[in-house]
């Protein structure tokens, strides 16, 4: 009895003294448990790639399959290296919302790819929607858009996947992307739940974003959700959905961007256009009374080209067909600048329903005070003839915009202060985007986005 009680006490020490550090040894033999650890790791397969990070790992170049969700979990880096390409199979996915690369808060995604060595996360189908793309949720501030307040205390949860995003670090970084190609993501489970080729949650300003090359995606090609991020040299081509959207108090500056809907891409959602900002989050009682705290990028350097803007949502049972809502929509009380762009809207293109630029809709309007967009515009006329319309009902900036000249530009009275321009179309001297700094994605401007 004494060496069963002795014995018995010897297996509960061991069970209670293992080192599960690594989340998956079993007496120094690792066993798969859904964590990687290590490229020795049972649960590593580049060719079934998916899991939990939840250690410091770099990926050889190569060729990988994303099969599920890779999450690298609080205090892990996965660093990946040039040359890489990652492709999305949801064959066994049960649906390519369950297939994406998220990085929680507390980890990071080192993707730092060369010109001549890019980092490509694609699917095999290349198809929109595919999979759900890449996500950073970070600890930077959000706009609680009920209350104007941005204190820290508010946070989120992702569309999919469930993962907490917010609080108080604007300084936050979730990693580093640069020369990266993303493709075919903005997987759905509905209008509200639904992935873009790169989800933006949270991030700080330590989070570096440049150079990346975005397309094809179901929902949004890139989406801010709050934060303070800075992005540069962003090519985003082809979206169903809108090929910039913000909320939430996103509050970064975008430089050099070039936005494109090809002629030959039509698919769309119900309220598509090339940009999307909305001052707090319409889900969240977002109210154009609360001033204080709202989304405000600032935008430098911008082309917009549009050669189609109307199609199919290949994304719903009903296969709806609709046009573009507008080429720009701010609305929600939010707040943006624009220097320097450059909107060429094909001839081919229908008119979208709404106009050029859109300052309102049922979930508010724009701040006329805190709207500036310089931009030199090529295209047709659209309703009103001056490419603005709002409803007979919106509240300041007001029900119409009775266009003026000043200095020679179309400008509009709501939307000026003193003698400053704060809303100008026309303007020759803008030259939009340097297209140049995309030569390495081989993308055909002049085939595709012919004038831009």
């Amino acid at each position: 009895m004494k060496k069963m009680l002795m014995f018995a006490a010897i297996a509960a020490m061991a069970v209670g003294c293992s080192d599960d550090s690594d989340n998956n040894n079993n007496n120094g033999n690792q066993v798969a448990d859904g964590y990687i650890s290590s490229l020795t790791d049972p649960d590593y397969d580049a060719n079934n790639l998916k899991g939990k990070i939840n250690a410091d790992i770099t990926l050889p170049a190569g060729n990988y399959k994303l099969t599920g969700r890779l999450i690298v979990v609080d205090g892990s880096v996965l660093t990946l290296t040039p040359g890489s390409t990652f492709t999305a199979d949801a064959t066994n996915a049960g649906g390519g919302t369950n297939v994406s690369v998220e990085v929680n808060r507390g980890a990071k995604l080192m993707a730092v790819g060369t010109a001549s060595a890019p980092i490509v996360f694609t699917s095999v189908n290349k198809h929109t929607g595919d999979w759900s793309g890449v996500f950073l949720c970070g600890k930077a501030t959000l706009v609680n858009a009920a209350s104007g307040t941005r204190d820290g205390s508010f946070t989120q949860t992702t569309e999919l996947g469930d993962e907490l995003y917010g609080g108080n670090n604007d300084a936050d970084s979730s990693g580093h992307l640069e020369y990266v190609e993303i493709g075919y993501a903005g997987a759905r489970i509905n209008a509200t739940k639904e992935g873009n080729n790169l989800s933006l949650y949270a991030q700080g300003t330590g989070t570096i974003l440049k150079n990346l090359y975005l397309h094809d995606g179901s929902d949004d090609n890139i989406e801010f959700f709050g934060g303070r991020v800075n992005v540069e040299n962003i090519l985003v081509v082809n979206s169903a959905d809108d090929t910039v959207d913000w909320c939430l108090g996103w509050t970064g500056t975008a430089t050099n961007i070039i936005e494109v809907r090809e002629a030959g891409f039509n698919d769309i959602t119900n309220g598509s256009g090339m940009m999307e900002g909305d001052g707090g989050f319409a889900d969240l009682a977002s109210t154009p009374l609360v001033t204080t705290n709202l989304s405000n990028p600032t935008f430098t350097n911008i082309s917009v080209g549009v050669y189609n803007a109307n199609g199919v949502d290949s994304g719903s049972s009903s296969g709806a067909a609709y046009s573009l809502r507008a080429g720009f929509t701010f609305r929600t009380g939010c707040k943006v600048t624009i220097n320097n762009g450059k909107v060429l809207w094909g001839s081919a293109a229908a008119n979208p329903v709404n106009g050029l630029f859109k300052f309102n809709d049922g979930t508010g309007t724009a701040l006329a005070p805190d709207v500036k967009i310089n931009l030199n515009y090529t295209g047709a006329n659209f309703i009103g003839q001056t490419g603005v319309i709002t409803s007979v009902d919106s509240p300041i900036p007001g029900a119409n915009y009775n266009e003026v000249l000043v200095n020679g530009n179309v400008a509009y009275p709501g939307f000026v202060l003193g003698n400053f321009s704060q809303l100008v179309f026309n303007n020759t001297a803008a030259t939009g985007a340097d297209k140049s700094a995309f030569a390495w994605t081989g993308y055909d401007f002049a085939t595709k986005a012919p004038g831009l």
